[in-house]
């Protein structure tokens, strides 16, 4: 029988705070956040200090979250230069990509400017208990930004999570000028349909060798991007279904950990998938199919608040707060 397997359960950066009164948005696609002057409203995630003690993390994992931190701050000029050598969507995924600070590692991405973030149920819990106790986790963008989430929907048969920044860790000595919102980057959803499109990949590769023998760690970077395409779909089988292996198949490189990473079309850098799973048997990687995506976000993501990048598009070109990865 073929063995299916989770890819997340086993197991110089400096952040600038700017005001920016000329540049347009699709100039800092590479920019996970933009805060926005506007009213403070309670939708807002908290806004902490990095002196400040985070909420909902022991000393042990916040000592990782320091270390992955710390790793990602260093190495982001040079991810980004490399990301920008494949084009502009693939920036724009990259800065709409968050890494799990736990050590069983786990990928998220984010589809919408309010903050709503998606990735693999799994990457939760594996029971709704599980999930249920486990509810916050703290994410990391490929910057060092470190934001809290809370899952608000998680469904094991699609494998499929739904969570949302409750919290944001600012560095301390940056200010915000008066009140104002973040705006997050994000992935729009595909609307190509084709099971054999070209794709990229962008996840995070798990620390512990898994193909070794004896005990020993990676050498992978904690954000690593790769190319493919997709490869079809598992023959009949319910595309809603992916409790057991993902129904969407594809080739790019993923090791454990990669969980909840976005398959995006190299085009347009559209989300097609994520992927959540791999075959050992015939080495194919498997994902949650754009399809399932679609439906769950059609009956689970909230359409009552405001669009702020709607709303605010005037303000936007007047005052942007960019939390900046340059140097």
């Amino acid at each position: 029988m073929t063995r299916r397997l989770r890819s997340s359960r086993k197991v110089s950066l400096k952040l600038d705070v700017d005001v920016d009164d000329t540049a347009s948005p699709e100039a800092r696609l590479d920019q996970p956040v933009q805060f926005i002057a506007s009213a403070a409203t309670l939708a807002n995630p908290l806004i902490i200090r990095n002196q400040s003690p985070l909420p909902g993390i022991n000393g042990v994992d916040l000592q990782l979250l320091r270390t992955k931190q710390h790793r990602l701050r260093q190495s982001a000029s040079l991810t980004a230069e490399a990301t920008h050598a494949l084009g502009r969507p693939a920036i724009q995924g990259l800065a709409s990509t968050l890494i799990f600070a736990q050590h069983e590692a786990g990928t998220a991405v984010c589809i919408d400017a309010r903050g709503w973030v998606l990735t693999c149920a799994h990457c939760f819990g594996e029971t709704p208990h599980e999930w249920q106790a486990q509810r916050r986790k703290w994410l990391l963008y490929y910057t060092g930004l470190a934001v809290q989430v809370e899952c608000r929907v998680w469904e094991a048969r699609r494998d499929l999570a739904l969570a949302k920044v409750v919290c944001i860790e600012l560095p301390d000595e940056h200010r915000l000028r008066g009140p104002a919102s973040p705006i997050f980057t994000f992935v729009p959803l595909g609307t190509s349909q084709s099971t054999s499109a070209p794709i990229i990949c962008i996840g995070q590769p798990g620390a512990d060798d898994l193909e070794s023998d004896a005990p020993r760690k990676t050498a992978y970077d904690l954000i690593e991007i790769s190319r493919g395409r997709l490869c079809g779909m598992i023959p009949n089988t319910d595309p809603q279904d992916n409790s057991e292996i993902g129904a969407l198949k594809h080739n790019a490189w993923t090791y454990w950990g990669h969980s909840g990473a976005p398959l995006l079309l190299t085009v347009d850098g559209s989300l097609l998938g994520l992927h959540s799973s791999w075959d050992d048997t015939t080495a194919m990687r498997h994902g949650v199919p754009l399809v399932a995506i679609q439906a769950f976000l059609r009956e689970h993501l909230p359409n009552d608040e405001v669009s702020l990048v709607e709303s605010n598009a005037v303000n936007m070109e007047k005052e942007i707060i960019v939390i900046d990865s340059s140097d």
